[in-house]
């Protein structure tokens, strides 16, 4: 029997593994299977018990509002799921109260707008998600009988929708065995696993990778470690432990290896597509593959904390050092082009820096898992709330420092053209008009671009969903059809929601047609109507976004380019500051990687709304992307920078620190000369100073002692990525001169 017992338990857990690493640790599959249940329970029980219109409600809001990936601890999550139930109930209760008044409709959808934006002020996480969720759930209370009594009935149908998706995602905490911080770290960890798999050459053979699939990676890990970063700051400032240090070092661990990996990466470039590189394609697609499943198993590792976890991740890493070795020795007999002696010298030099920090990720993981043991279950009580502040309770709201102007804008623009929409679906009478305003709601953002793109999507996802849902309700299927179809389809509409939005609102729109068929039969005019609906909202939208208090990205892309100049400037800086014998050192340069990182993300943001915008008014889109690009690579080259600078210190060629400097002021002017418009006088004087640093550079090679093998070394590794740098900066600086299309951008 203890056998059979211990053989239970060893599978329990096995199977709990395999669900964190196959579920849990994937945020769309999860997301899915929380939004199906929440959604499934109230329409299967409300159909059992012949209440259909009932289903409608509850449904709705616990499929709202079990969308948002709730962070933070126990209590946090409570706050921000009682704030959010109370909101979509509130606004249930508002709409039930104004229907049939169209005065009081009007106002109450512009309320409900402008409510939108101070929850999106209030909170970057969640705001969003209220302000949609609380819209939706007015307007359909606004299509219902009114008055008080419907609409306090109205609020409790979506209040229990609220309270059975609470507990949806409390169920999922059953499943991770500590709190949320380790499962914050973990996903940093999992990020940096896909980041690596894009790297594989097997991966770009698939066509799974290339330099796209690795910059939306690089975003993902960016925005992964920045809200770790935030987590568990909050976390240390309101009760600092020896964990959260611990899972604090973690987190910088990923960043570490990260680093490093990039540079690796960028130095690959030089040499994979040479001939005799091709013979080390396999040993490297098997170090990286490896990388990639430690750095999933370091994040298991660091939700379950067991010790037959911790060993598997150590035999993992250890076996990813041992490949990486094998990786450099073959690239060390692959030396046999002379004049790719340095590529290949920087590709060795950038393993080895991989291989030398796994054992300290190593060491890091057994502090972070040597916490006591594992919790197996759930509490059996929550934390007793009437403990915690009001202040604590609301800790996960954090209002921006100053108020937005393009968020006022933009909220003032929403309210207006919703009150517009309420007035011509109550003014005319519209069948189910309230679409219009939902439309708008969700299709209308602060800048042009972003509308367009998202305008095509709303229109084309909902057209298609019609369709298909028309073709389906042509077999007269059966009740219990007809809510496994709609369960499929909640299903599909949250796992795409972040993936691929046309996608989403393709199985939602569906979804939706058929919960509306097992309350009343669904005929052609309805499908019409909502396509209509979906036409006219998207295209006061695009009128909104066009006409009214315009944002254009050409305006705002130079201030954000420079912006990522300067970033990278300041990297630059913090690099030979960190290579000397400085307190603090290595923790501000990895501050300053992340700024420059997180400001390329808003350059490259930048550029994809900028291509949505008209073409008589958008700045040359090929420029912008072509700046992008270059300011991007400007990070990689400084990336690989800073991972060599720490093998040689301050004490390399001294002609280091006499190219340094100026390049760090050439950074600065370039920022000045987009600042001011790429006047030409400015750049050709750009150009002047880099072709004088070039100069500098040039002559400052000879000096050297050991002539060419000197450049295999860490110093003359430095030296020539600082060349590499200047390259950069050189090619970038060429593309300012290109002039833009239509308007002229100031």
């Amino acid at each position: 029997m203890g056998d059979a017992a211990a053989r239970m338990v060893k599978l329990a857990r096995h199977i709990k593994t395999h669900f964190i690493e196959q579920v849990e640790l994937r945020m769309d599959g999860t997301r899915a299977l929380r939004a199906t249940v929440a959604f499934a329970v109230p329409v299967l029980l409300c159909h059992w018990s012949n209440q259909m219109a009932e289903a409608l409600f509850i449904s709705t809001a616990a499929l709202n509002l079990s969308l948002p990936d709730l962070r933070g601890d126990y209590k946090v999550r409570v706050g921000i799921m009682a704030t959010m139930t109370l909101l979509a109930a509130s606004s249930a209760f508002l709409g039930g109260c104004c229907a049939g008044n169209v005065g009081g409709a009007i106002l109450g959808i512009g309320l409900v707008a402008l409510g939108g934006g101070v929850w999106r002020h209030l909170s970057a996480d969640y705001g969003s998600s209220m302000a949609v969720s609380s819209a939706l759930l007015f307007l359909l209370g606004l299509s219902q009988g009114g008055g008080v009594r419907e609409a306090l009935y109205l609020a409790e149908l979506t209040a229990l929708g609220g309270a059975f998706a609470a507990g949806v995602h409390a169920c999922t905490w059953l499943v991770r065995p500590q709190h949320g911080l380790r499962y914050a770290v973990a996903e940093t960890w999992v990020a940096a696993s896909d980041l690596v798999a894009a790297m594989r050459p097997v991966a770009a053979a698939d066509g799974n990778s290339g330099e796209k699939s690795l910059t939306r990676r690089e975003g993902e890990l960016r925005a992964a470690l920045d809200s770790t970063f935030i987590i568990l700051g909050g976390a240390g400032e309101r009760k600092p432990t020896a964990l959260i240090a611990d899972l604090e070092e973690m987190r910088r661990e990923v960043v570490h290896l990260t680093m490093r990996v990039m540079a690796l990466n960028t130095a690959l470039e030089s040499v994979v597509n040479r001939p005799a590189f091709a013979p080390c394609l396999p040993a490297l697609d098997s170090a990286l593959k490896s990388l990639s499943d430690a750095a999933r198993s370091t994040a298991i590792t660091i939700i379950m904390h067991r010790p037959e976890n911790l060993a598997a991740s150590g035999a993992r890493l250890r076996r990813c050092e041992q490949l990486f070795q094998a990786f450099d020795e073959q690239v060390a007999g692959s030396l046999v082009e002379a004049e790719a002696i340095e590529s290949f010298a920087q590709v060795r030099a950038a393993t080895a820096q991989v291989a030398k920090v796994l054992p300290r990720i190593l060491i890091a993981l057994q502090r972070a898992t040597d916490h006591g043991t594992a919790r197996v279950s759930f509490a059996a009580t929550l934390p007793d709330i009437s403990r915690y502040s009001i202040g604590s309770f609301a800790g996960w709201m954090r209002p921006a420092a100053q108020l937005d102007s393009v968020l006022v804008r933009h909220s003032v623009r929403m309210a207006v053209f919703t009150m517009l929409a309420v007035a011509l679906y109550e003014g005319f009478d519209i069948p189910r008009g309230y679409w219009i305003a939902f439309t708008i709601m969700v299709v209308l953002q602060p800048d042009y671009g972003s509308t367009r793109q998202r305008a095509a999507a709303r229109i084309g996802g909902t057209v298609g969903g019609i369709v298909l849902a028309g073709g389906l309700l042509e077999f007269k299927l059966p009740l219990f059809a007809l809510d496994a179809f709609a369960t499929a389809m909640a299903f599909l509409f949250a796992y795409n929601l972040k993936r691929c939005y046309w996608l989403a609102i393709f199985f939602v729109t569906i979804n939706l047609v058929l919960i509306m068929e097992t309350v009343a039969p669904v005929h052609e005019d309805l499908m019409v109507a909502r396509i209509l609906a979906t036409l006219v909202g998207g295209g006061l939208a695009l009128v909104a976004a066009r006409v009214f208090w315009p944002a254009w990205e050409g305006e705002k892309f130079p201030a954000l380019l420079a912006k990522a100049v300067r970033a990278n400037r300041t990297f630059l800086l913090s690099i030979f500051v960190a290579a000397s014998p400085v307190a603090g050192g290595t923790n501000e340069l990895l501050m300053t990687r992340r700024r420059a990182e997180n400001a390329n993300r808003n350059v490259a943001a930048s550029v994809e709304r900028l291509l949505g915008e008209p073409a008589g008014i958008r700045e040359n889109p090929d420029r912008a992307a072509a700046l992008a690009t270059y300011c991007q690579r400007l990070t990689r080259a400084l990336n690989v920078l800073a991972v060599q600078m720490p093998e040689i210190g301050m004490s390399g060629p001294p002609e280091v620190s006499v190219i340094w400097k100026p390049l760090g002021e050439l950074l600065e002017q370039m920022a000045q000369v987009i600042e001011n418009g790429c006047e030409e006088a400015a750049v050709e004087q750009l150009k002047a100073e880099i072709s004088k640093l070039e100069g500098e550079y040039a002559r400052a090679k000879p000096s050297w002692d050991g002539g060419r093998e000197l450049m295999t070394t860490p110093g003359g590794l430095v030296w020539m990525q600082l060349g590499k740098t200047l390259a950069e900066l050189r090619a970038m600086t060429l593309v300012l001169k290109l002039q833009t299309t239509g308007a002229e951008v100031h």
